[in-house]
């Protein structure tokens, strides 16, 4: 079959990143070396300031979060769970450094960007529990970090939407109070992979279908079926009460349609859910972050995150 050439489909402005990446075992070990060198080595941007925490997550393990919140600023704000995204293998970015920045400065926020432990090694629950066991902390430490209680949000992209759908879902099973808000960034919901978009797009560039069939299996590992839905969300049960949602999609993109589906499943169940179907995009193309279309929507992001916090 003819591969299709997605750089005439795709926004101009995306073309320089749209590249074809594998991912397994080998691939994963060496680039979280250069995640991690490329991470320490980005500088906060002006206006914002970076120190980190440890605490305990899975399996009372150390669980390191970095904090970005704006500079000299006392008072107590709302408050931002950023779960990065990287097929559940890979560590942040330099780019998700920029965008807990971006976040913490135009959206007034504290930003917690949790080092969750990381497949293969850690298979599920491993960074669910690591994320839980931080929003618990925050909860409990409100008054030590500056936190307002009644305005902390969770939000994620790819694999880590993934998980703060998961903990949105699970709040009033784990006895705690709902988060304010969700904004889910080509969120990746769906482990039984029988969407549209997943068999239309198995070659788009930066992700597709074969590598995420390869993410489950690490992530499940030796789970059974009904244990490894547990990890999916839109295979888990609601809770009463939704917060407020952002889901935004790539049109390129094999996670594409169950991030609408999964959108339309929280509506059902009486939530209010905005949803941005971005065009001409990719999975991870606000990886271009300066290009007009990624400026544009990440303006959506914090337009719903001060909305939901005010």
């Amino acid at each position: 079959m003819k591969k299709t050439d997605y750089k005439k489909l795709i926004d101009p402005e995306l073309k320089r990143i749209a590249r074809n990446i594998p991912y397994d075992r080998s691939i994963i070990k060496c680039a979280n070396i250069f995640q991690t060198v490329s991470f320490h080595l980005t500088k906060t941007p002006r206006g914002t300031s970076h120190r980190s925490i440890t605490l305990r997550g899975h399996k009372g393990l150390d669980l390191r979060t970095e904090i970005f919140e704006p500079s000299d600023t006392k008072e107590k704000l709302p408050c931002l769970i950023y779960v990065h995204g990287g097929a559940f293998s890979y560590k942040a970015s330099a780019h998700h450094k920029k965008l807990a920045c971006i976040y913490a400065l135009k959206a007034g926020c504290r930003v917690f960007l949790p080092d969750y432990h990381l497949t293969p090694a850690y298979p599920y629950p491993a960074a669910y529990d690591d994320v839980l066991a931080l929003y618990r902390y925050l909860m409990e430490h409100t008054e030590k970090f500056r936190i307002d209680a009644e305005k902390i949000g969770i939000a994620g992209d790819s694999a880590g939407a993934s998980i703060a759908a998961l903990i949105c879902n699970d709040h009033e099973r784990k006895t705690l109070k709902q988060p304010r808000l969700q904004m889910l960034v080509y969120p990746l919901t769906d482990m039984s992979m029988q969407t549209a978009s997943m068999k239309r797009f198995p070659d788009t560039p930066l992700w597709n279908a074969k590598n995420n069939k390869r993410m489950w299996t690490y992530y499940r590992r030796d789970l059974n079926a009904e244990e490894a839905y547990g990890a999916s969300p839109m295979h888990s049960d609601l809770p009463r009460t939704i917060p407020d949602t952002y889901i935004e999609t790539a049109e390129y993109d094999c996670l594409h349609d169950e991030g609408i589906s999964y959108g339309k499943r929280l509506r059902t169940a009486g939530a209010h859910v905005e949803i941005n179907e971005t065009r001409g995009t990719i999975h991870g193309y606000d990886l271009a972050l300066n290009t007009q279309i990624a400026v544009r929507n990440i303006q959506k992001r914090i337009l719903f995150l001060k909305k939901g916090f005010s």
